[in-house]
């Protein structure tokens, strides 16, 4: 299913290589968990549902600038709720190997090894094909679940590597060859711990705060149609009849935004001769485009629509009226997501073709060089030394009527970054895998914000930034 992915990144098969799927149906009780139970011992495993999770440090692990950090993409899996139990060791091994016999906290003192044996043997028994988790699992299963960082370091399938990369993943597994193990979480030996906690170990050492957590692959495989959109770049849309194109307006929790009709045509895409203005070499060469009829944002989703669907706001944003800002592309896709849960619609992110088009005023176009005027002032909020946005819709609309489409906020498009050519197209969608010179994946940014000169408001200008990254002054608008 998901060999496109292999174009963008690579799932490393690591040192200790994922089972295969089971049906855990059958060891589900009443509370939603997987029980199972040897010599006596129970224990229990959650569900994680497939997902798509940023991982490493995040705005909410302590870091705000450039975090390092990368996308991944996990089928579905069950995660231990505890630690492996003392109890549940020497049921399987017939003895502790922990420091102290208490048989309902964590084993300690099991090397990699170790944990393999045990692993191995408790499969035996329950003819379900445990494992260790990766160290993706591991940290997308915490994300979600308070304590399970501080108990015990605990081992992960991974071999070590400081650098998890910075490209969009697919049930990754770690390097092929080294010569330490990942464990993730912390102990209780120690303070601060975070999901993101880890450090390498050497696969023979054992020690007193070191134990493990049991993971199974269930074969709830990610949703087709996410992946598309994520990694192939597809575009869902939505068709209308030229009767049907129309003004809509939706309501979210009390709180309401209007879509605006675009009707398709064909345009020349790409940098705009004007007096006084530069042209970029990314803008080049100008080439025709034709498009189906959309409908665009009237304003950049805004703080109150952002907490409307999500339930809360990012961190830095300033009131219900600014357009919503530190958010990554791949926050404004989950966004779109939930968003599209709620309403039943295929709301998208623009198209950075749609995004031309509809800040030069589609059909009704009068050729300003900024998206409704050709002075940069009437239409647009640019070059301000706070870098701060300003609440949508205080300037002038352009000739769609959208707000905003020049300055405040730099908007996110669905597409990878790519050159033009001179070639004709329709319904461009960018390109559908990642460029070889780049390592961040970059998606494009369209209109400029506050903190830019006016030239980066142009309609043709282009912009990129890597899709894990966020600014308080990057947005995005919706697109039907």
């Amino acid at each position: 299913m998901w060999a496109a992915a292999l174009v963008l990144a690579v799932s490393c098969g690591g040192g200790g290589a994922v089972s295969g799927p089971v049906d855990l149906s059958p060891w589900m009780g009443a509370d939603s968990v997987y029980s199972f139970t040897v010599k006596d011992v129970t224990f229990t495993l959650v569900p994680v549902k497939a997902g798509t999770f940023a991982m490493g440090e995040t705005l909410d692990m302590g870091r705000f600038r450039t975090p390092a950090l990368h996308q991944v993409i996990l089928d579905g899996y069950a995660i231990g709720t505890t630690e492996v139990t003392q109890a549940l060791w020497k049921a399987v091994m017939g003895s502790n190997p922990s420091p102290k016999d208490v048989p309902t906290v964590p084993v300690t003192m099991v090397s990699y090894g170790d944990a393999q044996k045990f692993l191995q043997k408790l499969s035996k028994a329950t003819g379900v094909p445990f494992r260790l988790p990766t160290e993706a699992e591991w940290e997308y299963a915490a994300r979600q679940r308070e304590g399970m960082a501080g108990g015990a370091w605990e081992w992960c399938s991974d071999r070590w590597t400081d650098d998890l990369g910075a490209l969009l993943t697919v049930n990754p597994q770690g390097p092929e060859d080294g010569a330490e193990y990942a464990l993730r979480g912390g102990s209780a030996l120690e303070k601060n711990n975070k999901a993101i906690t880890r450090k390498p170990m050497a696969p023979t050492t054992k020690a007193g705060d070191v134990g493990l957590r049991l993971a199974v692959s269930t074969g709830e495989a990610f949703p087709q149609e996410l992946y598309e959109v994520l990694v192939e770049n597809k575009v869902p849309r939505e068709r209308y009849k030229i009767t049907e194109l129309k003004p809509e307006t939706f309501t979210v929790n009390g709180v309401n935004f209007e879509m605006l009709p675009v009707e398709g045509g064909t345009f020349l895409m790409g940098g705009t001769e004007q007096k006084g203005q530069v042209i970029r070499e990314d803008e080049l060469p100008q080439h025709e485009v034709t498009l189906d009829h959309f409908k665009i944002g009237k304003v950049e989703v805004t703080q109150a629509l952002w907490e409307a669907v999500m339930g809360e706001v990012p961190y830095g944003n300033q009131g219900p009226e600014y357009p919503v800002g530190n958010v990554s592309w791949y926050d404004a896709q989950a966004f779109i997501r939930q968003l599209n849960a709620l309403t039943g619609r295929k709301f998208r992110l623009p198209t950075e073709a749609e995004w031309e088009y509809a800040a030069r005023g589609g059909k009704k176009t009068h050729g300003y060089n900024y998206a409704g005027s050709p002075y940069p002032q009437v239409v647009a909020q640019f070059g301000f030394e706070d870098m701060r946005t300003r609440p949508v819709a205080r300037f002038s609309p352009n000739e769609l009527g959208t707000y905003d489409m020049s300055g405040n906020a730099w908007e996110w498009c669905q597409d990878r970054v790519g050159p033009y050519t001179s070639i004709e197209q329709r319904d461009p969608t960018g390109p559908a895998s990642v460029r070889e010179k780049d390592e961040l994946d970059p998606r494009i940014m369209r209109g400029g914000s506050v903190a830019t000169t006016q030239d980066k408001c142009r309609v043709s200008n282009r912009g990129e930034f890597d899709p894990n990254r966020f600014r308080t002054t990057i947005g995005f608008r919706l697109a039907l």
